[in-house]
């Protein structure tokens, strides 16, 4: 996820890691809460110490969550995944996984990666806690002890089936195995995510409007509340791609094909491509064929590349998408395989072959044209 206005503050085995302004005020209500909350732990230390302990009690806690978000990362990485960026923000950090998982086997080693690093992060910190206490060091007992349990809560945070949170995407991949689709693991686990963000924001607001008049800390009991909403905005944003992503697991590869399948010779100029070929149907799919064999696809974007003056001695072949980039279609795939296939290979088109012989061409517009089409026409 890129936010707007993200400020990218290094790179880390590659991958850019940002902080959004909204992170600052977290950062601030961490640093006060860690800085309240340790006297309430039986830890008496001086006011500037406390000051000092909140604001690094803070910084290593979000050191935690980028620790938390890299695991995830790391993981997806030796899936084969690619990674985008890892952003700190209001509610902690995400990590941009730009493509699905493959199995619900891999979602779940992925979704459980950040939880483990926390949990290990909490042993390591209550180690800590332990031997300064056992020195009697009170301020590294405190630190260690406010980090110790953080961590421990954000594994279990993380891991409330809340999709698109750690556990929500565990309770999506049993869903998946237990279907059979990801459109209906992911649809299910975004209505068991709406309820427990109705459950979250409920909570708060009770606790908030009972102990608003007994306790000076009761707006913090509004931190569920925010975070169930934005909870909820994504339940209700993942079952909306989720309704997609099932027409698509249901829809046949057939149905996308471009409306007309034109060939074009691999000797034909860019200039008489263009003047007689692409100016007819804009929908159009064009098959560069040699000596009868399909050699590559184009389009008329593929021109753009190559200046006017030399349209007329520059073949067609060499703008092309050679055959090679563009692993062919089976007539039975499904639209969403077809999907995932032209973002997994980065290419505008793709062959679809029926027994071996080029039966259309699919793309993401032709794709989504036909989605536009089928829920256009009512059910009978």
């Amino acid at each position: 996820m890129r936010l707007r206005w993200t400020w990218r503050i290094g790179s880390i085995a590659g991958i850019d890691v940002g902080v959004h302004p909204s992170w600052l005020l977290v950062f601030a209500l961490f640093a006060y809460v860690a800085m309240e909350r340790s006297s309430l732990l039986g830890f008496d230390l001086p006011l500037v110490q406390r000051i000092i302990l909140g604001l690094a009690v803070s910084l290593v806690l979000f050191a935690s969550v980028i620790v938390h978000e890299f695991s995830h990362a790391f993981v997806a990485r030796r899936q084969g995944i690619p990674i985008g960026n890892i952003t700190l923000f209001l509610f902690g950090g995400v990590a941009t996984i730009l493509r699905e998982p493959g199995t619900p086997m891999d979602e779940v080693r992925m979704a459980t990666a950040g939880p483990l690093a926390s949990v290990a992060l909490a042993l390591i910190f209550g180690l800590i806690w332990f031997i300064c206490s056992e020195l009697g060091f009170l301020w590294g007992t405190a630190f260690a002890a406010l980090l110790a349990l953080s961590n421990a809560m954000l594994a279990i945070f993380n891991m409330l089936p809340a999709f698109p949170s750690d556990g929500g995407r565990v309770l999506r991949a049993l869903l998946w195995k237990a279907t059979g689709s990801q459109a209906r693991g992911t649809g299910y686990a975004a209505m068991v995510s709406a309820l427990i963000a109705g459950l979250l924001m409920l909570t708060g607001l009770t606790v908030a409007v009972v102990d608003y008049k007994q306790d000076p800390f009761w707006s913090f009991a509004l931190w569920p509340v925010i975070i169930g909403a934005f909870l909820l905005q994504a339940a209700l944003a993942s079952a909306r791609q989720a309704r997609i992503n099932l027409a698509l697991e249901r829809m046949p590869i057939t149905d996308c094909f471009a409306r007309k399948l034109i060939s074009v010779p691999a000797d034909m100029s860019v200039a008489s491509f263009v003047s007689q070929l692409a100016v007819g149907d804009p929908s159009a799919g064009y098959a560069v064929v040699n000596d009868g064999k399909f050699v590559g696809l184009l389009s008329v974007r593929d021109t753009g590349g190559v200046p006017h003056s030399l349209w007329e001695v520059t073949p067609v072949s060499a703008v092309m998408t050679p055959s090679h980039r563009v692993p062919g279609l089976t007539a039975n795939a499904a639209a969403c395989e077809g999907l995932a296939q032209l973002e997994l290979q980065a290419v505008r088109e793709l062959p679809v072959f029926d027994n071996g012989a080029l039966t259309g061409v699919i793309s993401h517009d032709t794709i989504f044209a036909a989605l536009r089409a089928k829920e256009r026409v009512p059910e009978s």
